[in-house]
């Protein structure tokens, strides 16, 4: 089931996330995460984190054949279960193993840092925001106001989130880096929140209830003379605009509108002023929000009923087709996408809510992050 807000039914809480390393493969590795062929080769990603397999490779050949005697220099950088290694820290790392035919062979390449990941999450008590590298470790709270701090969104630099430390919702900045001062950057009676930066952190979109339901507005960052992305005419009195997310191109924004009656998908220009067009296939009796655009902007992930309980489905923007990428059993939501392409979502279960990964292009099931001391982690959605 989806899960609102208490003040708003489609008022959702970010998680948002920030690839720390652009490069994912260190030296000696492809494009498609594999060392050169030729001698020793690893399968998978080169990261913090990852599990690695390793096979030889005859030449220009497609054919793996299996290792064995596999060793890892230094010895705290890889815990090593058969054929395969398990990344443990960022750097150069040596692995050598014997082929089939006897050969002791070695390769040398480069571990990044897995990237970092925005959210919201409850310990002793206050709700603040925290970040954590994808693989679990580097646990860090960035806020202690006494206030609720809420829906991280994340770029370059900049961290911009809600706080409730002034009686109301106000969106404050502060800096990417741990230790950096917060910054108040609005002041209204009225109740901001859902942020989303836009590519390269030059705008932002929000949803603002200053004329009443909440609705969608854009502004420059930081947020100055904001204007409201959808016509007044657009929707009916009492109808809420919510999610926000911007397109890589900076052109359009995706949102959740109740416009027409439930809660569904539109595009809009990222022009202030302009009517949104409803997205083919939301809107035949399914709840659908929380939409985030990819990368490459090809894809919105978003959570839909459209299955039952809720789960994370992938709308192509090129076809039009919808591909449903969780099936969960517990309720699953807010995705949010890294860089790479791989996507962060959130399990409800339990009472308790925590941080999951998965990459859509491959069968690999999801991942859990770990979140140890934290509570209640990842209560939000998914945006830049």
């Amino acid at each position: 089931m989806f899960r609102p807000n208490d003040s708003m039914a489609l008022h959702t809480r970010n998680i948002v996330l920030f690839a720390t390393v652009a490069a994912l493969i260190g030296c000696g590795g492809n494009d498609d995460g594999t060392a050169p062929v030729g001698g020793l080769t690893t399968v998978g990603r080169l990261e913090r984190g990852s599990t690695i397999r390793l096979v030889t490779r005859d030449g220009l050949s497609p054919a793996d054949s299996v290792v064995t005697g596999v060793a890892v220099t230094p010895a705290i950088a890889g815990a090593v279960s058969g054929a395969t290694v398990t990344l443990l820290q960022v750097g150069a790392v040596t692995i050598s193993a014997r082929g089939s035919d006897g050969r002791m062979l070695s390769t040398t390449f480069d571990v990044a840092f897995p990237p970092t990941v925005y959210f919201d999450a409850v310990a002793a008590g206050n709700r603040d925001i925290y970040s954590v590298s994808l693989d679990g470790r580097d646990l860090s709270r960035r806020t202690t106001s006494p206030g609720d701090e809420t829906q991280p969104t994340v770029v370059a630099a900049a961290i911009v989130f809600v706080s409730t430390r002034d009686g109301n919702g106000e969106l404050y900045s502060m800096p990417a880096t741990v230790g950096g001062v917060e910054q108040r950057l609005t002041t209204t009676a009225a109740n901001e929140s859902q942020p989303a930066f836009a590519a390269g952190g030059a705008a932002l979109a929000y949803v603002s209830d200053v004329s009443g339901a909440p609705r969608v507005y854009v502004a420059p960052t930081p947020p100055t003379n904001p204007a409201q992305l959808t016509a007044a005419s657009f929707g009916f009195g009492g109808s809420i605009e919510a999610s926000p997310t911007w397109s890589p191109a900076r052109d359009r924004i995706a949102l959740v509108s109740t416009a027409n009656g439930g809660a569904n998908l539109f595009i809009a220009s990222a022009t202030a002023g302009g009517t949104p067009t409803p997205v083919a296939g939301s809107g035949s009796g399914q709840t659908d929000v929380e939409p985030a655009w990819s990368p490459d902007g090809n894809r919105i992930a978003f959570a839909s009923t459209r299955a039952g309980a809720t789960q994370i489905f992938l709308l192509d923007l090129r076809t039009g087709a919808f591909t449903q990428l969780t099936n969960d059993a517990s309720p699953v939501g807010q995705p949010g996408w890294l860089a790479d392409g791989r996507l962060v979502f959130t399990r409800f279960a339990a009472g308790a809510s925590t941080l999951w990964w998965v990459d859509p292009s491959d069968t690999v099931p999801p991942t859990q992050i770990p979140t140890t001391g934290v509570v209640q982690a990842a209560h939000g959605t998914g945006a830049h």
